[in-house]
């Protein structure tokens, strides 16, 4: 897996360069291009790039647009916008182009770290998904990954919702939910709800720690244990108490 670097300063490609040396992803080759066009001829001849990252002010040709024809020209890498300019258009226009990421210069090496965790975990997801339908070409758009993202990370706030992903990711509410519908089957509400189970049934299976219903209700999402278990109960025809007492009754057995 190899990463391209795309700006017109030296010193920080370098910079960039030194910190992802540094990062556990083992990248085999870091790449550097001044402009546009150098850019595209080096991802023409190397077939092994997975990751661009693109600064929007290059001398030849805007950063925008580059990775407007990367991602048609090369839809399987991910593109990250790097820009010194804090300006809500160019972020607008990134987000409707779907790239993977948006930085703002100056970027510290922390947002690097953080930036490239999220490229493992995608990377990640992304295997885990070819091995669930291996059967079925299936790949989620950079819209729908975010947003599952964003359920994954804030699944235990109650008020999650359908509106709140929309207005992170800068999208009407109404194409996201057609987006994930038609992409994984579920609707939003769907999702979010088998997500935060399969976290409950986690918690009721823990042996170090004997969480009350209550508690494991707070933890996924739910304010209202009563409502949590009839969720529950509908889904697993188990109530919570039921699934956690088969549980341990299977490992005592075993």
């Amino acid at each position: 897996m190899d990463i391209l670097l795309i700006d017109d300063e030296p010193v920080f490609r370098k910079g960039l360069a030194h910190i992802i040396q540094q990062h556990s992803i083992e990248f085999k080759h870091i790449f550097q291009a001044d402009c546009g066009h150098e850019a595209l001829s080096i991802i023409q001849n190397e077939k092994n790039i997975s990751v661009a990252l693109v600064d929007i002010n290059l001398p030849d040709m805007n950063g925008l647009a580059l990775a407007k024809k990367l991602m048609a020209l090369f839809p399987s890498i991910i593109i990250v916008i790097i820009s010194g300019y804090d300006d809500f258009n160019f972020t607008r226009q990134a987000i409707q182009l779907q790239v993977f990421d948006y930085l703002l210069k100056p970027v510290a090496p922390s947002d690097i770290t953080y930036l490239l965790n999220k490229i493992d975990n995608k990377l990640i997801d992304e295997t885990s998904q070819k091995k669930t339908f291996k059967n079925e070409d299936i790949k989620l758009s950079p819209l729908c990954l975010n947003a599952i993202d964003i359920i994954k990370e804030r699944y235990s706030d109650n008020t999650l919702s359908l509106a709140f992903v929309s207005k992170e990711l800068f999208v009407d509410s109404s194409y996201l939910s057609k987006q994930l519908k038609k992409q994984t089957g579920k609707s939003f509400s769907d999702y979010l709800t088998d997500y935060r189970l399969n976290k409950a049934k986690e918690l009721l299976q823990q042996t170090t720690i004997n969480l009350s219903i209550q508690e494991v209700s707070t933890k996924v999402g739910y304010a209202n244990p009563h409502y949590f278990s009839r969720l529950f109960k509908l889904h697993e025809n188990l109530s919570p108490t039921e699934f956690k007492e088969k549980h341990f009754k299977n490992q005592t057995v075993f």
